[in-house]
């Protein structure tokens, strides 16, 4: 499984981003302009924040890993960098969606690869810190695909959704909107309740590898 953003070369990356801002300006210039015309101003706010819901993990991600903030375990499970003993792992964003799935692969087949990019980044941060066992490192996680069962089979455990984690959500509802319309290959609307926030102790999840 490969991300193919990140094997063009540095110019390909800019150009890609560069065209994509480009894009959003235009959208919300015309946009806007009809939202004045037919009275409805205050639409543009409106546009404005779904579109920087949308476009920021293109950004985001990439500078991201350029400085060391973000770590991919896999193309699809990404990191922050360890801070105050805790490791936060993330999801495939839109970004990542875009450019590893399969636009040729059926959705069973792209929900199949989303799980391989899972496990597959799991065993990879597994591998990292196996050597040096026992760790008192703290993993904490937001999941749309993973539910409870699944999540304490690996050693994580359902902890509650901060304010801020919740704001976050809501915020991004057309990021993941775009996300999981793209896994499926048709429009599908999340429902917010189903993302859960899982915690546990990395050394959890390492006694749990054979698995």
């Amino acid at each position: 499984m490969k991300h193919s953003f990140f094997i063009k070369t540095e110019k390909q990356q800019n150009r890609i981003q560069v065209k994509i801002l480009i894009y959003a300006v235009l959208l919300n210039i015309i946009l806007g302009y009809l939202f004045v015309l037919v009275g409805a101003s205050f639409l543009i706010f409106v546009c404005l924040t779904i579109t920087i819901s949308i476009i920021a993990p293109f950004i985001d991600v990439p500078s991201g890993i350029k400085s060391g903030s973000l770590h991919y375990y896999s193309p699809l499970l990404i990191g922050e960098a360890v801070k105050n003993g805790i490791l936060n792992l993330h999801a495939g964003t839109l970004f990542d969606y875009y450019f590893v799935l399969s636009k040729k692969s059926s959705s069973s087949e792209r929900k199949k690869q989303v799980f391989k990019g899972y496990i597959e980044g799991l065993l990879n941060l597994i591998e990292q810190y196996q050597a040096t066992y026992p760790n008192q490192i703290k993993i904490k996680a937001t999941s749309y695909i993973i539910n409870t069962r699944t999540a304490q089979k690996i050693g994580l455990r359902k902890a509650k959704t901060n304010v801020l984690g919740r704001f976050l959500l809501y915020f991004n509802y057309f990021n993941l909107l775009c996300s999981l319309s793209l896994m499926n290959g048709r429009l599908s609307f999340p429902k917010l309740n189903n993302v859960c926030s899982f915690e546990g102790e990395l050394d959890q999840l390492i006694e749990k590898k054979d698995y």
